[in-house]
């Protein structure tokens, strides 16, 4: 039931503007004259009395609360690259829904056969024929394909870590954009599952349903649905499991692929194990808008054959969720700075956007996330996405595939910072056990990311730019484990004392400069290659 949930917004602060669109759970509304953190307009979700009656509002309640418990890093990566629901709103009869970002700009797309028109870019618009994505204007490569497959398979291998699933993995609620570097946004997370718990009732869209008798809700039922995506994508139609297309372009992708569609969920592989391959495929796939490898003929349906003829299907109707999170202040979790952040949400709600925008401006320098080169440069993307000097085999290619890895240890360092603030914090036995696990996940990251950056192909790169960066990374998981055994010793008794004469503390403070010390080799090697090909640059304490 919609129950009243403390700390919920009432709905008469709540000033609804434009409709956006409408769905079968609820209305979306532009909310006039507010921002969050002073760059992102503020919709409203509001629910069908219906849905009202169906949702969980302590489970909602959840998904809010569950951002500002994140480390820093990890909180502000799923604010960035995810909707989320960031403050509820109720009315008299209860939780009426929740206010939530808009959808980016770059995720809208204008259609050639509807000039003027901009629309919420699903990925429904490119399981299409090559005819199709030429009449629409949309220039899709197949080393976009595999970028785009690339970021999703790590945004969703990242939330499977963090106890949420997907579920209903609909192509309307998976957006895109191909400005840049490829990449993904997803909307409905307030449709997820996390913990093992629905705010609504589960539902599958028609065409991308699990096996029958499969449980819905389990990361390996998003991997199947993972493998359906990348069939259908490369394959150009809205239906079917056809992977000659996958196939043809990349071997050791359409074997995943093939593995994801098995009845058996155990067998399918994790979103995890996709990023090598779909890393070393975008690094060498081509950049020229083709024709897909020539279809296997194959009976089909009449709802597949209108599927594959017709234009695609109009999104549904969602925005996003989940204001993205700067970096807070140097002291503090970042938990406490988002909660100050939805706080004042609720302040500019009440007295206008000034409180945001100033809130904004008062972080703004403080942000430690990389910086990208300037368009037009040599490489730079130009708004296409792929480059056309990025050949097969070639440096930039590499350079590309090895920005991906340095991509997914976005909040890593951040994660391990708050647990060790935690851990010499003295917070209590069950808060040394958090942040024990937290560090130990922290170096199991690591150490998939050195194998991972094992199995790129970086012969073409400087050998001190790689090894370099495989010490600085096994360096720092070795860090991590010795600042685990810390918040073991620290469960015994926790005092400066017991901190300073700990071994493993000194251990990870040796481990912790020889990272630093082999990370700022590896940013010395790297920042010039990336400025070259318009890639992100870094500091080590980014690395």
């Amino acid at each position: 039931m919609s129950g009243a949930a403390p700390g919920a917004m009432d709905i008469s602060k709540v000033v609804k503007e434009r409709k956006f669109n409408s769905g079968g759970q609820g209305s979306v509304w532009a909310v006039k004259d507010r921002t969050i953190n002073g760059v992102w307009p503020v919709a409203y979700k509001e629910y069908h009395q219906a849905t009202r009656g169906q949702l969980k509002a302590d489970v909602l309640a959840q998904m809010v609360g569950f951002m500002p418990d994140l480390p820093r890093g990890t909180g502000q990566w799923l604010a960035e690259c995810s909707a989320w629901p960031a403050a509820l709103v109720k009315d008299s009869a209860g939780v009426s829904g929740f206010l939530m970002r808009q959808i980016p700009p770059r995720f809208f797309r204008e259609l050639n056969f509807e000039p003027g028109v901009k629309k919420p870019a699903g990925f429904q618009y490119l399981l299409n024929s090559p005819g199709y994505l030429k009449n629409a204007g949309i220039p899709l490569s197949h080393r976009h394909r595999f970028e785009l497959l690339l970021d999703f398979a790590r945004i969703l291998g990242r939330l499977h870590s963090l106890g949420v699933v997907v579920g209903d993995m609909s192509p309307n609620n998976v957006l895109f954009t191909l400005e840049g570097t490829p990449a993904c946004f997803l909307i409905d997370c307030d449709a997820m599952l996390l913990n093992g718990r629905w705010a609504l009732p589960p539902v599958e869209t028609p065409g991308w349903q699990l096996r029958q008798g499969e449980r819905l809700g389990s990361a390996r039922g998003d991997a199947y649905k993972f493998g359906l995506l990348a069939a259908r994508l490369f394959h150009g139609e809205q239906h079917g499991e056809d992977l000659t297309s996958l196939r043809q372009a990349d071997a050791a992708v359409g074997a995943l692929a093939e593995r994801s569609l098995w009845a058996d969920p155990v067998a399918r592989p994790t979103l995890e194990e996709w990023v090598p391959a779909l890393a070393n495929a975008a690094a060498t796939a081509p950049t020229t808008v083709g024709v897909p490898s020539p279809r296997r003929p194959r009976a089909a349906t009449p709802t597949q054959t209108q599927a594959q003829t017709q234009t695609a299907p109009r999104p549904r109707p969602t925005t996003v969720a989940a204001a993205p999170a700067p970096q807070p202040p140097a002291k503090g979790r970042f938990g406490r700075w988002w909660a100050g952040l939805v706080g004042l949400a609720l302040v500019a709600v009440l007295f206008g956007p000034q409180v945001y925008e100033w809130a904004g401006d008062a972080v703004a320098g403080e942000s430690g996330v990389g910086t990208r080169s300037a368009p037009g440069g040599a490489g730079s993307g130009g708004g296409g996405g792929a480059q056309d000097s990025a050949t097969p085999g070639s440096v930039e290619g590499q350079a590309r595939a090895l920005e991906g890895l340095l991509k997914r240890n976005e909040g890593n360092r951040g994660s391990v910072v708050e647990a060790v603030r935690l851990m010499t914090s003295c917070p209590g036995d069950s808060r040394l056990r958090e942040a024990k696990r937290a560090l130990r996940e922290a170096a199991e990251e690591r150490d998939a990311l050195v194998r991972d950056l094992s199995a790129l192909d970086v012969s073409l790169l400087p050998s001190s730019t790689t090894s370099s960066l495989r010490v600085g990374w096994e360096a720092s998981a070795d860090a991590d484990r010795a600042y685990a055994r810390v918040a073991e010793e620290l469960r015994s008794g926790c005092s400066a004392e017991a901190l300073r004469s700990s071994t493993p503390w000194q251990e990870a403070a040796e481990a912790s400069g020889r990272a630093t010390a082999a990370k700022k080799e590896f940013v010395a090697d790297w920042n010039p290659l990336a400025r070259k090909y318009g890639l992100t640059t870094m500091t080590e304490g980014e690395v």
